[in-house]
């Protein structure tokens, strides 16, 4: 954890000023669990942009692992960065069971896990309506982990630098909460519908309280 924890605090801080970031509800972060050994969570969030994981990682400044194309790991400079901020290796061509075995691994080692809900990054739109892969419900039945919920937020909802960025983490999600009994597809999706739901809601009163109105054109 050295190299991680040295990362953020020089990388992770020139992040921080470069997208303007505030956190909102820090008390709800949870301690690092590969250390600790507790039980570890699956951290779903709202996707943006690009540098998504890279802002929630240097804002909340525990280490959560990422999944990443396996094809960047074999670009010089670009997987030291990326492993340093968790990120692990999916083969996408063994397709999505592969990647959610893999994930339900990491989190069987402690590993905490972010993953996003919408799949794509979805710049500029209210997320609520957007289409869920409905990986984030598999993904917990098969490893009986919590939720994180974390919402990023900007004004026009696209993630650029020097424009304020505001990361609200909230309340864990305990995986009984979420009601799967059978572990079918219609579980995932409705588990999964529930999660970014909370996200959904903590991103309309953030803005409420704010002033935002939501139109990304104003």
């Amino acid at each position: 954890m050295g190299f991680y924890n040295n990362m953020i605090k020089y990388v992770g801080g020139i992040i921080r000023r470069v997208f303007r970031v505030t956190l909102v509800g820090a008390e709800n972060i949870p301690a690092d669990t590969e250390d600790s050994g507790t039980p570890a969570y699956l951290l779903c969030a709202n996707h943006l942009g690009l540098f998504d994981p890279f802002v929630i990682g240097a804002t909340i400044r525990v280490k959560i692992y990422w999944m990443a194309k396996a094809s960047l790991f074999r670009v010089p400079l670009v997987k030291q960065i990326i492993e340093a901020f968790g990120a692990f290796p999916v083969s996408r061509g063994t397709g999505d069971v592969g990647a959610i075995k893999k994930t339900v691994e990491q989190l069987q080692h402690s590993r905490s896990v972010g993953i996003f809900p919408q799949g794509h990054r979805n710049p500029g739109v209210n997320p609520r309506g957007t289409p869920l892969r409905y990986g984030a419900g598999m993904i917990a039945f098969r490893s009986g982990c919590d939720i994180l919920p974390i919402c990023i937020e900007t004004k026009k909802r696209r993630l650029r630098p020097f424009c304020r960025t505001v990361i609200l983490v909230g309340k864990r999600i305990p995986y009984a909460e979420l009601g799967m009994t059978e572990g079918h597809t219609e579980d995932y999706r409705r588990a999964t519908e529930y999660i970014f739901d909370r996200i959904c809601k903590m991103s309309e009163e953030y803005r409420a309280s704010v002033g935002w109105d939501g139109n990304p054109e104003k």
